[in-house]
């Protein structure tokens, strides 16, 4: 959980490109043996090595961490006061925890979160009683303006420990590539096809990633073409990164999917580093065509 508490109401616009399990983010495989080097998209044997600190406690528990979000809903995603103080309370163990845990690379990032979780954002909950009608109501603006956007030391500490959760527990989707795209008549056809997409997937966050659910999506007529409209209306500029990454999800995603019963929560827990970076798209295989993907609906498809 970040330190941004926002209330929905208060929550900014997103990009319209919305990574394949971004709720914080990720499902599994043909098998680590029939995984491993497999070749790329430029036709070259990539052997796959997870990023070193993948399998530590601290990555175990923010997975864990994970898990409980999807079941139990994610920051002000709670009905009531009272569940969002029980969420709050499992939020700071899980924080202290994981500070524990830390490992070298991130750990002055989580001492500065942490200290911002205890003595800024806990201390307004408790003033208001954990009610964020209340804040919003109630609340100066200054304690509205924490809730939605914390000091910038946090801010740059939470930037590292997402791209370390990211890169390094295998958890969201990789990041925007540093390239420059711009709008041209072909934009439209695409980012309405990656909306689209986008809105199918919706339906499985929307149901906490219900396994059923995600099986509906994976297995339907709708996903073969909704990838087919996208493989259609790429610009040239990313045609070929968007014809790799079609294929990726139409094959070794999708086998992975299945192969962990089409449940998100197995391949967070249970799912080898291969088989989780074949679902998040971390590959090595498909890593930079998602990036530039990503970037180009980030900067052309607006949010």
């Amino acid at each position: 959980m970040k330190f941004k508490l926002t209330p929905m109401s208060m929550q900014r616009p997103r990009s319209s490109r919305r990574p394949l399990f971004g709720a914080a983010m990720v499902v599994l495989a043909l098998g680590s043996a029939a995984l491993a080097g497999c070749s790329g998209s430029d036709g070259n044997e990539t052997a796959f090595a997870p990023a070193a600190g993948n399998e530590s406690a601290y990555c175990d528990t923010y997975r864990a961490w994970q898990v409980h979000e999807i079941d139990g809903g994610e920051g002000p995603d709670q009905p009531n006061p009272a569940a969002l103080e029980k969420y709050w309370n499992e939020t700071l163990i899980f924080k202290e925890t994981s500070l524990q845990q830390a490992p070298p690379a991130i750990r002055d990032e989580l001492v500065i979160d942490v200290r911002g979780t205890r003595t800024l954002i806990t201390p307004l909950l408790e003033k208001y009683e954990f009610d964020l009608k209340r804040i919003e109501r109630e609340g100066s603006a200054a304690e509205q303006a924490l809730l939605g956007e914390p000091p910038a030391d946090v801010q740059k500490a939470e930037a590292a420990i997402d791209a370390y959760q990211g890169r390094v527990c295998q958890a969201g989707s990789p990041p925007a590539a540093d390239v420059v795209f711009k709008a041209d008549e072909s934009s439209k056809p695409f980012c309405t096809a990656d909306s689209t997409f986008n809105s199918e997937f919706g339906k499985v966050a929307s149901s906490r990633f219900d396994p059923g659910v995600m099986r509906t999506f994976v297995t339907a007529d709708s996903f073969t073409e909704v990838l087919d409209a996208l493989d259609a209306a790429a610009p040239a500029e990313i045609a070929a990164d968007v014809k790799a990454e079609t294929e990726w999800f139409r094959n070794r995603w999708s086998d992975v999917t299945a192969e962990f019963g089409y449940d998100i929560r197995r391949i967070l827990l249970d799912a080898t580093p291969e088989d989780r970076a074949v679902f998040t798209r971390f590959h090595p295989d498909v890593a930079e065509h998602e990036s530039r993907i990503t970037a180009y609906a980030e900067q052309v498809c607006g949010g």
